[in-house]
């Protein structure tokens, strides 16, 4: 029972035989323990409750002076966790303490039939009782925080508490307050009545603080389990510096070197028990060994860097939790790299299981409908993580998408249709800055995607700007998307004068250079050969050369008889997709082709007319000479 309450030195000091009387501001900031800390919230909900009281709403600087107050609120709350678990013992103040309750228990005794001094009197208990039951439950976080208790103990603790609390300030004085006729002396009571609802409001809201970062008081759980602080001792002791605290430093070092080692072996850790033992397929089990560690070498990397940064301020802050801020500053980053992971996860292992799955389902799209709604779930999942731990309301934004979204939509509908277009566009992946693009007529190179609109530079140097709702809506072509194959038709028209043996020697010489060539793109060039380890699996979803963009068809073959030549139709793709390497490739190889022409013997059909004249007269060439 000492322990519970030795911070109230400051209300016993300030306390008269019979009179209550509330704790000095002065007083409070002199004091940085946790008592001043209670004290000093309790003070700012007694501001507002008057602020609210003697001013109005609907003023323009009534909501800025409100939000001061809650900020106020917010950094004494960040600072009661850490206060908790430093709290010291004031044997003096417990004693005194406990006097001042005996000799308030005895004026309420003796004063019964008086009842302005047994109202006054009961309601100072009222008090004591309250804030020894506030004080008492964070005394039994503390202990419980040392003794290495789960968040669900300390959430238990807590509600227990607000219970408590409740009790204790349930008290009917009705009676006696009847019977008090002095106006001042009811002025009085009155006054006080306020001031302890007003204690119990601001104990039940710092209690519910406490129950919903319950986690912060459990964070360092591991190291009581641990004995982290006999290590800490047993290391200062042993090099016996004072001014700093080389313990913490050392294992904090550790620690940190300890996870920077793991990360090169945490992620063929995690393959081993998400493939490895799962995986009954041990055909392929190498290929996605590689597919699998090098997918989430970086996310597990960089989480495992993270969590040690964070393990080390825990360390360097122990016994006292971390701060509220600080913690969920690395809720948030673990959100991202969690979600990073599983992405990477997704794209490594889920797409073999998928990639199985399809085939043998035969429904590539509906496969591939579904690994990008897995990808969009994650996502807005980690968003709407990110967005609860920097305190907003996630029901509350989910509701305002109604009617309220409604009426800004309308009122809004280009602009909010240009930037969902503008976030579509960059998920989709349709085009990115420096593509060769063609859209709605435009054709150029893409500068920039904006959130309204996209610019693209012309090939004669004119700079143009289309809404991002107008390229969502339009046909797009990217000829940047080509990995490999550049299209090539022609026709070779040679003269009538060829025969047939010729022209099949012809054809074979072609089809032999192009199906040859180093310029050529030939049936083994595609997506499997140059493409990553991945692409093998996802060839069972989606047409993989088509999806790279590499084109590798090539024909050779006569095509028609023409007016004035017989052709021959070459249908190829050369490799260079380049401007220039693509030009210079394609006239080696009309070089070659001019060649191959000449070296069977043919050549090249000019343009020609033939006229041919059904009813021309006679012709007398002997007048015509002797004339």
């Amino acid at each position: 029972m000492k322990k519970i309450i030795f911070s109230l030195c400051f209300f016993i000091l300030h306390l008269g035989a019979q009179e209550f009387k509330f704790i000095d501001a002065n007083i409070s900031k002199e004091d940085e323990g946790i008592y001043a800390l209670v004290e000093k919230y309790v003070d700012l909900n007694n501001q507002i409750k008057e602020f609210k009281k003697n001013n109005d709403e609907n003023s323009s600087t009534f909501n800025g002076i409100l939000s001061e107050f809650e900020k106020d609120k917010k950094t004494i709350l960040a600072k009661i966790p850490d206060m908790i678990v430093g709290q010291k013992i004031n044997e003096e103040a417990v004693a005194r303490f406990l006097k001042a309750k005996e000799k308030l228990l005895d004026v309420q005794k003796k004063n019964i039939n008086k009842p302005y001094i047994y109202t006054d009197a009961t309601l100072n208990l009222v008090y004591f009782n309250i804030v020894e039951s506030f004080y008492s439950s964070l005394f039994e976080v503390e202990k419980l925080f040392k003794n290495t208790a789960s968040s669900e103990d300390l959430i238990a603790t807590v509600d227990k508490a607000m219970e408590n609390l409740q009790n204790s300030s349930n008290v009917n004085l009705d009676s006696f307050k009847s019977k008090i006729t002095n106006p001042e002396e009811l002025e009085k009571i009155t006054l006080k009545e306020r001031y302890i609802s007003n204690a119990v409001d601001s104990y039940s809201e710092i209690l519910k603080y406490l129950r919903s970062n319950a986690d912060l008081l459990e964070s360092n759980y591991i190291f009581s389990l641990l004995e982290l602080q006999v290590w800490i001792d047993r290391i200062n002791e042993a090099i016996g510096v004072s001014f700093v605290n080389i313990g913490k430093i050392v294992i904090s070092a550790l620690v940190l070197v300890f996870f920077i080692s793991l990360r090169r072996f945490f992620a063929n850790i995690v393959y081993f028990f998400l493939v490895q033992l799962f995986y009954r397929n041990k055909n392929d089990v190498d290929d996605i060994k590689v597919i699998f560690i090098e997918n989430i070498k970086k996310p597990v990397g960089f989480l495992l860097i993270v969590y040690a940064i964070s393990l080390c301020l825990t360390i360097a802050t122990y016994p006292a939790p971390l701060s509220v801020n600080l913690s969920n500053f690395f809720h948030i980053v673990y959100a991202v790299l969690i979600a990073w992971l599983i992405l990477r996860m997704l794209d490594g292992y889920g797409v073999v299981l998928v990639s199985k799955l399809a085939q043998k389902s035969g429904k590539k799209e509906v496969v591939n409908l579904i690994i990008k709604i897995l990808y969009f779930v994650i996502i807005i999942i980690a968003l709407l993580y990110i967005l609860a731990q920097l305190g907003f309301n996630i029901s509350a934004i989910i509701a305002s998408l109604g009617i309220g979204g409604l009426a800004v939509a309308l009122a809004a509908k280009d602009i909010i249709a240009n930037f969902f277009a503008s976030i579509l566009l960059l998920f989709d992946n349709s085009f990115n800055q420096g593509d060769w693009v063609e859209v709605s007529g435009i054709e150029g190179t893409v500068v920039e995607t904006g959130l309204r609109k996209t610019t693209i530079r012309t090939f004669d140097n004119c700079l143009v700007f289309l809404p991002n709702s107008t390229i969502m809506g339009a046909n797009i072509k990217n000829w940047s998307k080509r990995r490999m194959g550049r299209h090539v038709r022609m026709y070779l028209g040679v003269g009538y004068d060829a025969t047939p043996e010729k022209l099949e020697n012809c054809v074979k010489d072609l089809k032999e250079l192009l199906y040859t060539s180093p310029l050529v793109a030939h049936e083994d060039d595609g997506a499997l050969k140059y493409g990553d380890h991945t692409t093998k699996y996802r060839q069972n979803l989606v047409s993989i050369n088509d999806l790279e963009g590499y084109k590798n068809a090539c024909y050779v073959a006569l095509s028609e008889f023409a007016d004035s030549s017989i052709n021959i139709e070459l249908y190829f793709y050369i490799k260079e997709i380049g401007g220039k390497d693509f030009r210079e490739a394609r006239q080696s190889l009309m070089l070659e082709f001019m060649r191959i022409i000449e070296k069977n013997g043919l050549t090249f059909a000019f343009p020609s007319r033939s006229i041919y004249i059904e009813n021309l007269p006679p012709l007398d060439l002997q007048a015509k000479a002797i004339k």
